[in-house]
């Protein structure tokens, strides 16, 4: 009796090492079946693709005033640096010596009339008032009367030269002010250099604008109007623009050894207070945006060289579907082409799963029924309890 017994067990434990040697053996063709703890369904989402780069604030136009010498040496720069100036605000007089001296001379020559015209016209007044007392007809007054036209015409002469002296004053000064350089628009005074090879006066406007710069591997991603974050470091504030200009040449002269970086310019919506020329600021541009898309986790995603894929759970099985990938954000991926939003996908996938393979999924209440246990056949609770048994093995 223990004999049997003995080969029983025996026979047993082959069967039993059969089983586990067929399934187990990479090249088993006893299909195997996977236990999915989660399972999902694709979400239908707003999603963005977005890139980042840092940027700093600048003056959206910088005006440049140069020297020129034509004007002659200059006799003042009228403004400061830090200086706001508006358009008409002078900025730099010329000095030119002629033109002074004339101007100077006109002046001493109008003061010698102004006081000969004055003289004159005392003469008048008291000729005719000699006049107005002497006897009608009488010789006294006839002298008087022709002393009161003499006086008159000789002020009349004294006044035409100081009209033609100050049709020539006029005529300087407008000379004169042609050599003071007046700002053409409205701005603060950057800098105010002395060296001949740079500007002599630069103006930024008081408008800001951020100039950021990408790498030539993402500068392809931007396009002219596409929308931009901007957030100030340590700060609440951000405000929002669009690209407004993508430079065709690098920020620094090309090199082999180095990748090279591409400028942009972001036009702001609303202009910031109180952020100074030069803050460095941090940048998002949304290069891609689609409303309604079809997401599911990143992590759904299972990649093998150029191909990517889901394993979709269909009839009880794993179907390793190729799938067409669109904007990637954070932990969610789109699905453009290959997949239903009413279909479940495995959440994690893993190495182990195969095309074809039986799926188990844990039941989706906490205790089962009693109805739902008498529904199943001895066969099928069998079935489960030696897949949950075999199943602590691997």
């Amino acid at each position: 009796m223990k004999r049997w017994r003995r080969y029983i067990l025996i026979v047993l434990a082959l069967c039993i090492s059969a089983n586990f040697y067929l399934l187990f053996h990479s090249h088993s063709k006893i299909p195997k079946s996977s236990y999915v703890n989660e399972r999902i369904k694709p979400t239908k989402t707003n999603i963005k693709e977005t890139v980042h780069t840092i940027g700093i604030t600048a003056p959206a136009e910088r005006k440049f005033i140069y020297n020129n010498p034509q004007l002659g040496a200059i006799d003042e720069i009228l403004v400061t640096k830090g200086q706001e100036v508006q358009a008409g605000t002078p900025l730099i007089r010329y000095a030119n010596e002629e033109i002074d001296w004339k101007l100077q001379r006109i002046a001493g020559q109008k003061e010698q009339l102004s006081t000969q015209i004055e003289q004159l016209s005392e003469d008048v007044d008291y000729y005719t008032t000699m006049s107005s007392s002497a006897k009608e007809e009488s010789p006294e007054k006839a002298q008087w009367e022709e002393k009161a036209r003499e006086a008159e015409q000789e002020k009349a002469l004294l006044e035409s030269q100081m009209r033609e002296y100050e049709a020539e004053e006029n005529e300087l000064t407008e000379k004169k002010d042609e050599l003071i350089v007046k700002s053409e628009t409205a701005g603060v005074v950057e800098e105010i250099s002395y060296d001949h090879s740079k500007p002599l006066i630069t103006i930024a406007s008081p408008s800001a604008v951020i100039r950021g710069k990408m790498k030539e591997e993402t500068i392809g991603k931007l396009a002219v109007g596409q929308t931009v974050m901007v957030r100030v470091p340590n700060a609440k504030k951000s405000f929002t623009g669009a690209i407004a200009d993508i430079g065709k040449f690098p920020v620094k002269e090309t090199s082999f050894q180095e990748k090279s970086e591409y400028p942009f310019t972001v036009q702001l919506n609303e202009q910031p207070k109180q952020l100074p020329f030069g803050y460095h600021v941090n940048i998002t541009v949304v290069t891609k945006e689609k409303n309604g898309a079809i997401t599911v986790p990143a992590e759904a995603v299972w990649h093998e060289k150029t191909k990517s894929f889901v394993y979709v759970i269909h009839r009880g099985k794993l179907e390793k579907r190729n799938v067409t990938l669109g904007i990637s954000h954070g932990k969610k991926q789109e699905i453009e082409h290959g997949l239903r939003q009413n279909e479940y996908i495995v959440s994690h996938p893993t190495k182990q799963m195969k095309d074809g393979m039986s799926v188990i999924v844990p039941l989706e209440v906490k205790r089962p029924k009693k109805e739902t246990i008498k529904q199943l056949s001895k066969w099928d609770m069998a079935k489960h309890f030696l897949d949950g048994f075999f199943r602590t093995f691997y």
